[in-house]
């Protein structure tokens, strides 16, 4: 089912897109239009583009023009793919350039804070395990309920390797009531 909904007010342009099957397709020339920029020449060379080329689909998107809702034709890319195409733009444009310090400021956010993150969890956990072998080791030299645990768990592990060794045996023997 195809919907449109408001992407973002931006420079007083609304800009919509599609969500057609999970994905949400997003026209490029409302956002070129927000930032002053010339629609065609940018059009063209997203078009011209190895990567970006690729993954344009053109859409009839409904718009509001004379008060009236018009369907156009109009160019558009997967929403994943959108905020790397707004750094793909370039000009002396203080809304592109306001926009791409965002871009690259949630960029840094998010990847510094996944490797800095990724980097205390695995100290922490390291330290965990090193505070956990010394408290198993205070237990054993301490804890008579502990070195009793232990001898249970043992004795367990022997009752399943002679339960494990008596069943291959049973599979071995012939049948006691074979099929005819």
């Amino acid at each position: 089912m195809n919907t449109h909904q408001k992407f973002l007010e931006f420079n007083g342009k609304t800009i919509v897109f599609l969500s057609a099957d999970g994905t949400y397709w997003i026209p490029l020339k409302p956002i070129l239009q927000a930032l002053n920029l010339e629609e065609r020449r940018w059009l063209q060379k997203t078009r011209r583009d190895a990567f970006f080329g690729g993954c344009l689909l053109n859409m009839s998107i409904q718009v509001a023009e004379n008060g009236q809702n018009q369907a156009r034709k109009m160019t558009c890319l997967p929403e994943k793919y959108i905020y790397g195409w707004i750094c793909f733009l370039n000009a002396d444009n203080e809304e592109l350039i306001a926009y791409k310090k965002t871009c690259y400021e949630l960029l840094y956010n998010h990847f510094h804070g996944t490797i800095t993150n990724r980097k205390e969890l695995l100290l922490e956990r390291t330290d965990l395990e090193r505070q956990i072998g010394e408290l198993k080791q205070t237990m054993k030299e301490q804890d008579e309920s502990y070195k009793q645990l232990r001898e249970l768990e043992n004795r367990k592990k022997t009752v399943s390797t002679q339960l494990n060794s008596i069943d291959k045996e049973l599979i071995k023997q012939p049948e006691l009531f074979p099929s005819n």
